[in-house]
């Protein structure tokens, strides 16, 4: 029996980053004895996640030195000499054969450390503005795999491939049609950590939901649930399920029939899914690449785009109900958001991986 190969994986913090690399690591293993060595935070959502999903987990001491006051950035700074000195002694117990970088915090040192120590590299880029640590790494990083074509200036060898997702969020696809019919479901998603604007607007709505045939279910984050399912007892007359977090998200998807979130990765799994959408993108995102991907799903009949300035929970009642009011229009936004799926970008960037590192000859 050929030995496994051994695959780090690099980085974490949010779903956002998380979710891309379960699902390539998912591809690897359909195609190769692999063990995986997943490298993050301990205040990541990998330092919970990646142990519930049985894979080893190794934590870097290192935080975030973009968008943070001068003082966290010094910090930041003053970790990176230990987070290196980790990062080299990770890769000389583990040795593996390909580390795949998908952005966040630990990303950087790992995958600077692992350059310079001539371990083979790729990154994955979930956006069309990349982060920091994949602007810094990109141009000597032997291999990139990017979700749209005109990155060449900032990596070194691009191959697009659209965005990784879950395999059982692929698995799914197929069965998106087949949720209940009522009551209508409109599931909150603020992202991994929840977002606070998106719960409050959605409290903020509750009177407006008394008596209404409407079902929600909302991922209010780990650190608001206590106040947000305070709040929605409130309101006992609105069917709801408050949760911290969701961890079966194809069953979620099946039950929805609107999505109201953010609009960063979590748009690839809307579309995979087939899903009509309200996006709400954050103003200060990287790049400005959420507002880019809600224009993106908006001009193609996919999403409604409301402006964080703008939200008021009257406004957000008001485009739900419109759509309630509307199965024609909810049927068309779930068609065209299905259309923009580009395909199963975890299985190209796994046989991409096995062809340039020549894993499957390891």
């Amino acid at each position: 029996m050929p030995k496994p190969v051994r695959l780090l994986v690099a980085g974490g913090g949010t779903g956002g980053h998380l979710f891309p690399a379960l699902a390539v690591t998912q591809a690897l293993e359909e195609r190769l004895p692999l063990k995986t060595l997943f490298v993050g935070t301990a205040r990541g959502l990998e330092a919970t996640l990646i142990p519930q999903r049985g894979y080893d987990l190794e934590l870097l001491s290192v935080s975030g030195l973009y968008r943070v006051g001068a003082l966290k950035k010094l910090l930041g700074l003053a970790k990176l000499p230990l987070a290196f000195l980790q990062s080299a002694r990770i890769l000389r117990r583990f040795q593996p054969q390909v580390v795949l970088g998908v952005g966040g915090y630990a990303a950087g040192p790992m995958l600077a450390t692992a350059l310079a120590l001539g371990y083979p590299v790729c990154l994955q880029e979930q956006n069309a503005f990349p982060g920091m640590t994949n602007r810094l790494l990109g141009k000597y990083a032997p291999l990139s795999f990017v979700p749209f074509a005109g990155l060449e200036g900032t990596f070194k060898n691009p191959v697009v491939v659209g965005n990784p997702i879950r395999k059982e969020l692929l698995q799914a696809r197929g069965q998106a049609g087949q949720r209940p019919a009522s009551p209508f479901t409109l599931s909150v998603l603020g992202g991994s950590q929840g977002a606070a604007v998106l719960n409050q607007a959605v409290i903020g709505m509750l009177p407006l939901l008394q008596g209404q045939p409407i079902r929600i279910l909302h991922q209010a984050g780990t650190a608001n649930l206590e106040a947000v399912q305070s709040a929605f007892a409130q309101f006992p007359g609105v069917q709801a399920e408050v949760l911290g977090f969701i961890n079966n998200m194809a069953q979620l998807y099946q039950e929805s029939h609107l999505v109201l979130s953010r609009s960063g990765s979590i748009v690839n799994e809307i579309m995979a899914l087939g899903r009509a959408s309200i996006l709400v993108p954050i103003p200060f995102s990287s790049g400005d690449h959420q507002r880019q991907n809600a224009i993106k799903m908006q001009q193609a009949g996919a999403s409604i785009l409301l402006e964080q300035a703008d939200l008021t929970p009257q406004l957000l009642w008001q485009q739900v109900q419109g759509l309630m009011q509307n199965p024609g229009q909810l049927q068309a936004m779930e068609a065209a958001a299905s259309h923009l799926f580009a395909g199963d970008a975890a299985a190209l960037i796994a046989d991409k991986m096995i062809e340039f590192f020549r894993l499957d000859q390891a």
